[in-house]
């Protein structure tokens, strides 16, 4: 019997090729699906020492008992986490040479958030600026980029100097909110879901009372702010029907130091009440 022929020798090296390529997308593709998760605890973060570069799905989880946020702030080069954390406790809220670059804004406990943004190569730190002398953890941005899709927005939201303007209208589900600054300041949108009886007036009150427990409102993770005011940040989450407010408690003294008086672009006015309703079924 004679024995089977085989397959020529180029056929099988394309197969080769072909099963390699194919490979390699899976793990390209794998790559981009894989979010940057950051969990909060009341002692700290947990979350990766390291993510590459570009456009990144950032998935924030308060497993804590307190309200936490988390700041992405890049470092200057020569600085280090040890040196910023020295100027944080000297009081300094914005540290020199380091840049914002956004991240998930104040978020109550058992939460969770979801933004797209952009991260540039370099050493970072995580912060929140609620437990800002305990939370600072070093955070490296390297690698080959990683581009994550943006996901399509239902509405937009621009922030300015010192006003908020939402385009489109937000409804119950889950919803994208794309946030674009105007500038010619740095802007945040902290997100609130007001308890019943409550008011945008009450979550003022709230801030300038350091926060104290009981919060007249869900605290929903907005968008922290970035040195960068072109920047772009996609932003999220699942609403249920009632009243909403967004919030900027940026400081309009970037000088100012932690526990001394300041206005806020709050004060200024940069505070907007919306509403979410019960869809038709």
């Amino acid at each position: 019997m004679s024995a089977k022929p085989s397959r020529p020798v180029g056929f099988a090296l394309g197969a080769v090729l072909l099963l390699a390529q194919a490979s390699s997308q899976a793990q390209r593709t794998e790559a981009k699906a894989k979010p940057v998760r950051i969990v909060a605890t009341d002692t700290g973060f947990d979350a990766p020492r390291a993510v590459p570069p570009g456009l990144r799905h950032v998935v924030f989880q308060n497993r804590g008992k307190q309200i936490h946020e988390a700041m992405l702030v890049k470092l200057s080069p020569g600085q280090n986490a040890a040196g910023f954390q020295a100027q944080v406790k000297d009081g300094v809220l914005f540290p020199k040479g380091a840049l914002d670059y956004s991240g998930p804004g104040l978020t109550s406990a058992g939460e969770t958030t979801e933004l797209w943004l952009r991260l540039d190569p370099g050493d970072y730190v995580l912060i929140c600026w609620h437990h800002a002398r305990t939370s600072v953890r070093a955070f490296a941005v390297q690698g080959t980029a990683v581009d994550d899709a943006a996901p399509a927005e239902d509405a937009v939201l621009q922030v300015q100097d010192f006003r908020f303007e939402l385009r489109g209208r937000l409804k119950e589900g889950t919803q994208v909110i794309k946030v674009q600054s105007l500038g010619p300041s740095m802007h945040e949108a902290d997100l609130f879901r007001l308890h019943p009886g409550r008011t945008a007036a009450d979550v003022a009150r709230w801030y300038k009372d350091d926060l104290a427990d009981p919060a007249p409102a869900d605290i929903l993770g907005g968008v922290l702010d970035s040195h960068d005011i072109t920047r772009v940040v996609w932003l999220r989450r699942r609403f249920t029907p009632g009243r909403y407010v967004f919030h900027c408690a940026l400081p309009t003294n970037l000088n100012a130091k932690s526990g001394e008086p300041s206005t806020t672009h709050a004060d200024l006015g940069m505070v907007m009440t919306f509403e979410i309703g019960e869809s038709r079924r």
